[in-house]
């Protein structure tokens, strides 16, 4: 089975990534680091606007899919994945093992609360710390409703097949991660 994971900058994917990686066993595999490979290869820094540009354009040059059946290479059943940002990133999982998404979101103040204050990802040289409220919303609106080969978070909640709101603490969240492999019998099934 394969996981994914998708939503909004800062509302929780890379941590509810871990919690099901600590209670499932699994590895955790990201779009994101794919691109962060990408860029070492390339000489570029890995900013959050230089990984966003490559995507889109790994995505024209060789298709929506391409950053998916890079992570297949590594692995093909029994994984997470996270930051998957277009809708044709999961037609890939799908065609190889059985595939849920989980989208994740919380309030777009609390989300940029949690991105300027903490944010320090290794190898990732950002500086989200510097980014306004305002320049945080008109981001988020482009990634929301990108062009084909762009992001569009906002068709992946749409189709994803469990949604989690994370307002509350880490321990809350594990919480509803744990109700979550309860009551879908640990494998996740799709509702």
């Amino acid at each position: 089975m394969i996981i994914g994971i998708t939503g909004t900058n800062g509302a929780g994917k890379d941590t509810i990534a871990e919690i099901l990686v600590k209670k499932l066993f699994w590895p955790h595999l990201s779009l994101s680091d794919v691109l962060r490979e990408i860029c070492r290869e390339r000489d570029i820094v890995p900013t959050r606007v230089n990984l966003t540009n490559l995507g889109n354009q790994l995505r024209r040059e060789f298709g929506s899919d391409y950053l998916s059946n890079r992570v297949l290479t590594k692995s093909r059943d029994n994984f997470v994945v996270t930051s998957i940002r277009n809708p044709k990133e999961i037609e890939p999982f799908k065609k190889v093992s059985q595939f849920v998404l989980l989208s994740v979101d919380a309030p777009i103040e609390m989300r940029y609360q949690r991105v300027i204050g903490s944010r320090n990802r290794s190898g990732n040289k950002i500086d989200e710390s510097k980014i306004s409220f305002e320049e945080f919303k008109a981001e988020e609106k482009r990634e929301m409703q990108g062009e084909e080969f762009g992001q569009q978070l906002g068709r992946l909640i749409e189709v994803a097949d469990i949604s989690i709101s994370n307002e509350g603490t880490i321990e809350e969240l594990e919480d509803k991660v744990d109700q979550l492999i309860i009551n879908n019998k640990v494998t996740l099934m799709p509702r």
